[in-house]
């Protein structure tokens, strides 16, 4: 498990590690966004997590845009529009088959 203990405000901080970190994870496969914490899951179901960067944080959009998340700005930050207030995001089209193939 990677985790993410840098300041939630510094929005180029998080991008980078974010960019940084990407590499060390396998095929992505969801994103998890609760009360406490959003977590990336790859194949493996390693994990890559931002403690803190959950409704409300406008970095948040931020970091889903960055993985090609598509979303609805308008209900995102709304906790209350699931039961248990996690809502999940595939990320399998955000790594195409071949992407890695030298022509």
């Amino acid at each position: 498990m990677i985790v993410y203990d840098g300041s939630l405000d510094d929005l180029p901080a998080m991008i980078q590690f974010l960019r940084r970190e990407l590499p060390n994870l396998r095929h992505l496969r969801k994103l998890l966004v609760s009360r406490e914490k959003t977590a990336i899951h790859d194949v493996n179901n390693d994990t890559l997590e931002f403690p803190g960067l959950t409704y409300g944080n406008p970095n948040l959009d931020r970091v889903l845009q960055e993985l090609g998340v598509i979303f609805n700005p308008q209900t995102l930050h709304n906790a209350n529009a699931t039961a248990d207030a996690i809502k999940e995001y595939r990320l399998s089209a955000v790594w195409t088959w071949g992407h890695d193939r030298v022509m």
